[in-house]
């Protein structure tokens, strides 16, 4: 099995390296991370510039694009179609609820499963100790099983780790709800012109039973199965009531 490893914490992401190493359990592995840190940069995909291939060892490279252009172009252009499955990660942070649609982590994911591939995001909730390794461990254990199961083509796996040695367990889960206190911190450069920081954090989640939240609130492994396709069909089986 030929496994393409992305990430958005570039490649000096403390959680690079034992992702990788776990993953060499389950096959080849070949690595293409931004070379910047991009956190926070969704789905976007690099349009109006060309990209650059940095290498850094065997089978390890960096380019000068977002989480999704580290997937799409690697698959597509430079591994030629070679691959059998992307694994994202390990984030150094939390991508639950809401996160989701903000996280390069979880697009670099969304970006495998959209070319057909098994997908896998894997993140840290982290709390100071930095148990990238084991939660490397709990990416390997869920990954070999899921591959058993076939995923949807349709359908790629959101993967949260407690920060802890005494993790509880596995739990499968939905997506919950972030509240983000969300301040814009106004500032005045030397030349009298306005710039503005985003600097809210993300301060809770609605733990609510049965959510990712929930379960990592509770020293549990959560895994969310999301889809690529977003279509509310109950939504839209109403709508067709109304006769547009």
């Amino acid at each position: 099995m030929r496994i393409l490893v992305s990430n958005d914490d570039g490649y000096y992401g403390f959680g690079l390296k034992p992702l990788i190493t776990a993953m060499k359990k389950l096959g080849e592995v070949f690595v293409i991370v931004p070379d910047t840190q991009m956190s926070a940069s969704s789905h976007s995909i690099t349009i109006n510039k060309p990209l650059r291939l940095i290498p850094k060892g065997k089978d390890i490279y960096t380019l000068t694009g977002t989480p999704a252009d580290c997937v799409r172009f690697g698959i597509i252009g430079i591994l030629k179609h070679q691959i059998d499955m992307v694994v994202s990660g390990i984030n150094d942070g939390p991508n639950l609820g809401d996160d989701c649609i903000y996280s390069g982590t979880v697009a670099a994911a969304r970006e495998g499963a959209m070319l057909g591939l098994p997908s896998f995001a894997v993140s840290l909730v982290p709390d100071g100790k930095n148990n990238f390794k084991i939660a490397a461990g709990f990416a390997e254990k869920i990954i070999k099983k899921a591959l058993k199961y076939k995923i949807p083509k349709d359908t790629f796996l959101n993967i949260n780790v407690p920060d802890s040695k005494d993790i509880k367990g596995i739990k499968l889960t939905k997506m919950g709800k972030r509240i983000y206190n969300e301040e814009v911190e106004k500032k005045t450069n030397s030349k009298g012109h306005n710039y503005y920081w985003l600097t809210g954090k993300c301060v809770t989640g609605y733990s609510v039973e049965g959510t990712d939240i929930f379960a990592i609130d509770r020293n549990y492994v959560s895994v969310t199965p999301l889809k690529v396709n977003q279509t509310d069909l109950s939504c839209l089986a109403n709508l067709k009531k109304l006769k547009f």
